[in-house]
């Protein structure tokens, strides 16, 4: 399957001097949940499972799991055959997951967020999350921020991410134990990231 990305973003993090400058952690519920959608069968499908959304917001604040801005919801995504469809959605940004601009480079970044911290976070999503008529797969996504730790080490910098799009029996073997995580990552998912203030784009990791 092949993920169409409609824009690609590079965030950047104001530097110590601004204070708490900019996080991209949500505060709120509100801020958290996507709730406005252009298209009404999205929207449609968002109210429809608003009782699971709203559960996962919860699961995640009581773990004191950071959620991303709007990082919750439904996702859609169109195929190569020009289908649309509707991934529910889960976009983190743990308090655990930073990293030192000059001791470490994008790959390295890459390869730990995705081999280790992503089996970690993925725990909190349940088998039963995705057993939702019209819901057609996962997509998880991990934010972190990159910092100059010679300027700072608390704020500042820039933010990567990866995103990984899994069909919803890839992801339910994988949430219910039937295939290890790193198999799971050979099968047919997505996964698309943005490393060193670069475009978003779609790769394949290398084992």
């Amino acid at each position: 399957m092949k993920i169409i990305i409609a824009a690609s973003l590079a965030f950047f993090i104001f530097g110590c001097a601004a204070g708490t400058g900019t996080v991209y952690i949500a505060k709120t519920e509100s801020e958290s949940i996507e709730s406005t959608y252009n298209d009404p069968r999205v929207q449609s499908l968002h109210q429809k499972n608003s009782d699971l959304i709203r559960d996962i917001y919860w699961r995640l604040i009581q773990s004191n799991v950071g959620i991303y801005r709007r990082g919750i919801g439904i996702t859609t995504l169109t195929d190569q055959h020009n289908k649309q469809l509707h991934y529910l959605m889960v976009n983190i940004r743990p308090s655990d997951v930073y990293f030192d601009e000059n001791s470490t480079k994008p790959e390295g970044r890459f390869s730990q967020v995705l081999m280790t911290a992503f089996p970690k976070y993925l725990k909190f999503i349940k088998s039963s999350d995705l057993d939702r008529d019209d819901i057609e797969g996962l997509a998880f996504g991990i934010y972190w921020p990159v910092r100059d730790y010679s300027q700072c080490n608390t704020y500042g910098g820039f933010i990567e991410y990866i995103h990984v799009y899994f069909r919803k029996n890839d992801a339910q073997d994988v949430l219910e134990g039937r295939v290890p995580y790193p198999d799971s990552l050979k099968e047919e998912v997505e996964i698309i990231t943005s490393l060193d203030l670069k475009p978003a784009k779609s790769v394949r990791p290398v084992f």
